[in-house]
């Protein structure tokens, strides 16, 4: 044990270097502030340090001299179980101790504050601690071999958080069209975040910035991880036969239901991963995969166990149930056995419906949460209708080429340049039911028939729907700190709080006029950015964007009082030359063009957006494989901008060589 106190004081002392060194370096009591905060970086280093010390004091337990020792000392296990715990402990907690101190002095010295940073730093740390030399000590004792021991504690501190938790998405991702990605709602990924003490450790510096309650929550799941794993280590400690040192296994009745767990959640990766080679289009790959992980990782196991070769065979009927089971689980999944996407709560379950379409602009909701009522009522009714209708037809019938084509494409165009309807094809929507037991349910249904347009045009009139999709609406101004108009050109708005709201009164007056028909069919004239909460790319900043669509006449009128030049668009720009770089898929060659002849400068703008408008709600996609620049002159000389083109790039290499 002096290795590990020697290497445990320079840890802390190294840390105490740092912070000096940071101190002198930072020009605000702020930054001095955040050096006396508990970080992911020491986190790392005390969990290295716990599961080090841990192996070395219960390292014993795989040496069957040192054990026949330890077993002959006149002391009961539990006895020295928990003198070994101390130890270790008090290895830790006084360089701990010794180093806060340090860091309180500093702190009243430098910025005469931080007690509580100090304090919360040291109690993260020795939780962290603690919880990681538990799971290490019960790694340890559950093994008979230092290197079974380490792989132990790697699977105890990894098996829920990372290789259970990422089952379920893969899966749903690869096989469920309703599936969200949402995990808020889900239930299963909530809970195996927490199955898992050093998980929460880390989870806890993540999440270091969040409110005290939040920081109290992962204190409390902590400790109560650190008295269960405490209970647990010493109940298996006096249990654990002496005889076992040197074996891979302590407790050989537990082998199946280790072997259960690490097997099938390994053949479902390795079926995932044989599927995604085989492009995701043949299923044939997803059940090599499987059963070809349940061989290897069976083989595995069974020869850690045994430490022989020779034992890739053993236990045939075992491999048998693991390999229907791991199957099982994939058809689940692969054939929706339970029903995941015809799943529609029943609408007497159902308290309210938060409906987004993929088509409408929705960014991070930074508006008051409360106020996101959803659809009630009617409204309710219809929506569910829609979607029950729409999954009837979807689950009878194969999704449309054209559907299939406009989910699918890469860049978008404009519909009403282009003549193409887009409701003619599919339509996807996010939906999250708000049950009445307070559960919520997220799924992303495909909405097919007639009825979805009706549905759209009905819904979209109304405010509370806008409200469940523009966070401008619940939004406090005052949280916005920066405003840019961006169109041809960019204007950067200096309004005060007056204007502010003012403007965004203004705006959200005459998007509640805005019909669904206008987000479909109508080229917005340029668009607002808004930062939330600091300036543009700053680290704590939330960035929103609002388009401007021709109809915002007071919107439009308020800017151009402004110096925002709203009337300019590409039709009426001094274009001076366009130039083109792309692709030709036919010739396999690269292409340059440079057009400064006013006719064909006037046919090639016809077919061009601006490049910021690629977002635009509403709109179908074909093509992105050109560069387009725009060059232009204005009052202050020359300026460029960048442009997509809304036809095929066949189409726009015929009108460029014309």
């Amino acid at each position: 044990m002096l290795g590990m106190t020697i290497i445990t004081v320079l840890t802390f002392f190294i840390k105490a270097v740092f912070l000096v060194m940071g101190v002198n370096e930072c020009s605000s009591q702020a930054e001095v502030l955040r050096l006396f905060r508990p970080n992911m970086g020491m986190a790392g280093a005390v969990i290295g340090l716990a599961a080090c010390s841990a192996a070395v004091s219960l390292y014993y337990l795989h040496s069957r001299k040192q054990t026949d020792f330890y077993e002959s000392l006149p002391i009961k296990r539990a006895t020295l179980f928990r003198l070994v715990v101390q130890n270790s402990l008090f290895i830790f907690l006084i360089p701990l101790v010794v180093e806060e101190a340090i860091e309180f002095v500093i702190a009243q010295q430098q910025i005469s504050g931080g007690g509580w940073e100090i304090v919360s730093s040291g109690i993260w740390y020795l939780l962290i601690f603690a919880a990681t030399w538990l799971t290490m000590a019960l790694a340890m004792i559950m093994t008979g071999n230092i290197i079974v021991g380490i792989l132990g504690f790697g699977v105890f501190a990894s098996y829920f958080p990372i290789v259970i938790y990422n089952i379920f998405p893969l899966y749903a991702g690869s096989f469920f069209s309703t599936y969200s990605g949402n995990t808020a709602d889900n239930v299963y990924n909530n809970i195996t975040n927490y199955l898992s003490p050093v998980w929460i450790g880390l989870r806890g510096m993540a999440d270091i910035n969040s409110s005290r309650e939040i920081q109290i929550k992962y204190i409390m799941i902590l400790l109560l991880w650190i008295i269960g794993l405490y209970v647990l280590c010493r109940t298996l400690y006096n249990r654990r036969p002496a005889e076992s040192a040197g074996r891979a296994m302590a407790f050989t009745k537990a082998n199946t239901v280790i072997k259960v767990l690490l097997v099938i959640p390994s053949a479902l990766y390795s079926g995932i991963i044989f599927y995604s080679l085989g492009n995701a289009n043949s299923i044939f790959w997803l059940i090599f995969g499987v059963v070809f992980g349940v061989f290897v990782i069976h083989a595995l196991i069974e020869c850690i166990y045994e430490f022989d070769v020779r034992a890739i065979f053993c236990h045939k009927k075992q491999l048998i149930v693991i390999m229907l089971g791991s199957l099982f689980i994939m058809a689940s999944f692969s054939a929706d056995l339970f029903g995941y996407d015809r799943y529609i709560p029943k609408a007497s379950s159902v308290e309210s419906i938060e409906i987004k379409p993929t088509e409408v602009n929705s960014y991070g909701y930074w508006g008051k949460g409360e106020e996101r009522a959803g659809l009630k009522g009617e409204e309710k009714q219809l929506a569910l209708s829609v979607i029950k209708e729409s999954a009837e037809v979807k689950n009878s019938a194969e999704t449309s080429s054209s559907g299939y084509y406009e989910k699918n494409s890469k860049f978008l165009f404009f519909a009403s340049v282009s003549k193409k309807e887009v409701m003619s094809g599919d339509i996807e929507i996010s939906t999250t039911f708000c049950m009445k037991n307070g559960n919520r349910k997220v799924r992303n249904y495909t909405l097919r028939s007639q009825k979805a347009k009706e549905l759209y045009n009905k819904l979209y009139a109304t405010r509370e729907f806008k409200k469940n999709i523009y966070a401008l609406y619940t939004g406090n101004y005052n949280d916005i700190k920066e405003i840019t108009w961006s169109g041809i050109e960019t204007e950067y708005l200096n309004l005060t709080k007056e204007e502010k709201k003012q403007f965004f009164d203004t705006y959200l007056s005459e998007l509640d006029g805005l019909s669904y028909t206008d987000v479909q069919k109508t080229v917005p004239v340029g668009n607002i950015d808004i930062s939330i909460g600091g300036t543009m790319g700053s680290e704590n900043a939330t960035q929103d964007t609002y388009y401007i669509y021709p109809s915002f006449k007071k919107t439009l009128a308020f800017l151009a009082q402004k110096g925002c030049a709203v009337n300019q668009t590409i039709d009426n720009l001094n274009i001076s030359s366009i130039w083109v770089e792309g692709y030709d898929e036919n010739t396999g060659e690269n292409t340059r063009y440079r057009i400064t002849d006013k006719k064909r400068i006037n046919k090639v703008k016809e077919k061009l957006v601006l490049q910021q408008m690629v977002n635009v709600p509403g709109i179908t996609v074909i093509n992105g494989n050109m560069d387009i620049q725009v060059n232009y002159e204005n009052k202050n000389g020359g300026n460029s901008i960048y442009c997509y083109s809304i036809c095929t790039d066949d189409e726009m290499q015929q009108l460029l060589k014309e």
